[in-house]
């Protein structure tokens, strides 16, 4: 499990992708991404978040803004 906090903004965005993809090479089960502890998300985080949901990355979250951030694009990868 990735556990992400603070803001997924900026420089922090290629973090994250970098850790996912590294984390997948040496994995054979499914990764996870722990969003719980995350108070911003850009709009390149965003994106890249929608790329992880497309590639079978469990994405985890609390709170208002970001449990309807997920599961606005859990929706709108399910009507793609």
């Amino acid at each position: 499990m990735i556990q992400v906090e603070g803001k997924l903004a900026g420089p922090w965005v290629k973090e994250l992708e970098h850790c996912w993809r590294s984390a997948g090479a040496e994995q054979t089960r499914q990764v996870r991404v722990d969003l719980t502890a995350v108070s911003f998300i850009d709009e390149a985080g965003e994106d890249l978040l929608k790329t992880m949901h497309r590639e079978h990355v469990e994405l985890k979250a609390r709170g208002c803004f970001n449990t309807c951030l997920i599961q606005g694009i859990r929706h709108s990868e399910q009507n793609r």
